[in-house]
């Protein structure tokens, strides 16, 4: 049963109070109103008046009132002292929970907003130790090595100790640490001393003691829980201190250091469990960021493995890009002042640029990795055809010769004969090693173009003495290609991968900071005049990181020493067709600028 506390009741001076002496209430004499105990009621005489800091809690009894009235005005007036000492406690009570539930609130908000996990944990700990006045602090987290459960230390702080404490190192989860026990069996732990712990739980605090030269008395241990109410690790405070500013050491711990009070753990195991939802979340996060960062590196081999020629391809645009779109960044005047991209647009902007060449899975690998104009084996069908009408001239003129030599016409003419034949052969060697060379992703010149068309109008006799096209019209028109290997028709296809980019990558449901990764890949083709593909965008039509991409994009297509279908130019030569793309209005030109002035070009050593 609660007994209430003994109530004081004082007089103030050597003045006697009227009836008071009659009622047998024992009373006590106030000189120094400072060495007053609580709860406490004043009485004054008739006239006389109380000091400024007892006036709450004094009564003036009246001269003429009888002793039964006096009692019942004591009585009563200590029933309001009490009610007022309650309302007042309640008052704090009420301000300190307000206080306590706007800290937890501005504490939620800061851990649910902190995405680096370092600046996590130590928000956490910082944040811990202003709340409970403690000098160190430190973060356990829980883990499996070997299949058997242990305590990782993941962070620690100790405001007294100018060294660094914090050592990676983990304890078993038994009943040997504090940390341990505490994880162990779920419960908060308090020790007024951790030297002298409550009976049967493990001492804590003197193998740190004895290596950093420090002295651990009060300690507050607190699991932390996730979601599903399981402890996935242990927040530890040491050394409540009567000013959080205090600097402890050894010899003022005694004075200094006080008990962590029984308000402290519903407020930490609050915030312990708070941190436990936020390094949760942000271990799942960076498991999601992981995971898609797998499947953008595997996207990535797939195109990859179908055009190995290209392969590097975009990771080398995203590097050249990034650096690109983190000069612009940095610029403070003229056009970009205003580009500031964020930490995310850059990560946004890394994924557009190694996705930007993933619908090339669409694309039929014939014309993909096509390095000749021809498709493969069609200049060997071509060459043996030339070699059946090699045969079929070496007997045409066998015949002739024949029949020469049976009508008595021998010498000359039969010189002849071999004359116009070896001249015959000659022609469809050179036309053969014509069309081989037309055959090459080279610019044709008009001579070239002549003989292959002067060649599809020429026919052969086959066995049958049926008539063929020495050039059969498909052969012409792939052996026609001005410039590159690919047709009019094939190319239109292989353009086409970046609506199959864009169309793949919409099907992606990004995150509203990742949602222009489409729109930015989507135009790494277009050009500034609207002589791009696919849609033929016009200036501003085209994202400021498309129009990045771009230029890269160019730069490293034309320097890459791996594409069959062309030879790779040197950097300087690169950078004239850019210039010169740039000076008809077809690229950035300030872009151009930057990627020039600022060397992106170059290896990272070079710059």
């Amino acid at each position: 049963m609660k007994t209430a506390p003994k109530f004081h009741l004082y007089v103030l001076g050597d003045g006697p109070v009227p009836g008071l002496a009659a009622t047998g209430l024992e009373t006590e004499q106030l000189t120094d109103p400072g060495q007053i105990e609580q709860p406490a009621l004043v009485l004054l005489a008739p006239g006389q008046n109380a000091p400024e800091q007892l006036a709450p809690i004094a009564i003036e009894v009246p001269a003429d009132a009888s002793v039964a009235a006096v009692r019942e005005l004591v009585r009563i007036a200590m029933e309001n002292v009490a009610l007022k000492q309650q309302m007042t406690q309640l008052e704090a009570e009420a301000h300190r929970r307000h206080r306590q539930f706007r800290e937890l609130n501005r504490i939620g908000i800061a851990l649910s907003a902190e995405k680096d996990i370092d600046r996590l944990q130590s928000f956490i700990l910082t944040t811990m130790r202003q709340l409970t006045h403690a000098d160190g602090a430190s973060l356990w987290l829980k883990m499996e090595v070997d299949g058997i459960p242990k305590l990782f230390l993941a962070s620690s702080q100790n405001h007294s100790l100018d060294k660094n404490t914090y050592q990676a190192f983990t304890v078993p989860v038994d009943e040997k640490s504090v940390v341990g026990y505490t994880v162990s069996v779920g419960k908060s732990q308090i020790y007024d001393d951790a030297y002298n712990p409550p009976p049967g739980k493990p001492v804590g605090g003197k193998s740190f003691d004895a290596q950093f030269g420090y002295r651990t008395k009060s300690m507050l241990t607190v699991p932390m829980r996730d979601y599903h109410n399981d402890v996935v690790g242990a927040v530890q405070l040491i050394n409540a201190k009567r000013r959080f500013e205090t600097r402890l050491a050894i010899e003022n711990v005694e004075t200094e250091v006080v008990s962590f009070q029984p308000d402290d753990v519903e407020m930490i195991e609050s915030i312990a469990s708070q941190a436990a939802v936020a390094l949760d979340n942000k271990t799942l996060l960076d498991s999601i960021q992981a995971l898609f960062d797998g499947f953008v590196q595997a996207s990535v081999t797939a195109i990859e493995q179908r055009d190995p020629s290209t392969a590097g391809h975009s990771g080398r645009v995203e590097g050249l890009t990034t650096r690109l779109a983190r000069e612009i960044t940095e610029i403070a005047t003229g056009k970009f002042a205003n580009v500031n991209l964020t930490e995310d647009q850059f990560k946004e902007l890394r994924y557009a640029c190694l996705l930007h060449d993933f619908g090339k899975v669409g694309v039929r690998e014939h014309i993909l990795i096509k390095a000749k104009k021809l498709v493969p084996g069609r200049l060997e069908v071509i060459q043996a055809r030339f070699e059946f009408i090699e045969r079929s001239v070496q007997v045409k003129y066998a015949t002739e010769k024949l029949e020469a030599m049976k009508s008595g016409r021998n010498g000359s003419a039969i010189e002849e004969i071999d004359r116009r034949l070896e001249a015959e052969l000659e022609q469809l060697n050179a036309w053969v090693k014509s069309i081989a060379a037309a055959n090459e992703p080279t610019v044709m010149p008009e001579d070239k173009a002549s003989m292959l068309e002067f060649l599809s109008q020429q026919t052969y006799y086959d066995i049958g003495g049926n008539p063929h096209p020495m050039l059969e019209p498909q052969e012409f028109r792939f052996l026609s290609i001005r410039k590159g290997t690919l047709d009019p028709q094939e190319r239109l296809e292989m353009e086409s991968h970046v609506t199959h980019s864009f169309h793949f990558l919409t099907k992606i449901p990004w995150t509203p900071v990742m949602k222009s990764i489409p729109e930015i890949a989507y135009g790494h083709h277009e050009k500034l005049d609207g002589s791009g593909y696919p849609r033929g965008l016009t200036g501003d039509q085209i994202p400021l990181q498309a129009r990045m991409m771009t230029i890269s994009d160019i730069y490293d297509a034309l320097t890459a020493q791996d594409r069959p279908y062309k030879r790779a130019v040197p950097p300087s030569t690169a950078l004239d067709i850019l210039h010169e793309e740039a000076g008809e209005g077809k690229l950035d030109k300030d872009l151009l600028d930057v990627f020039v002035t600022k060397k992106i070009y170059l290896p990272a050593a070079a710059r």
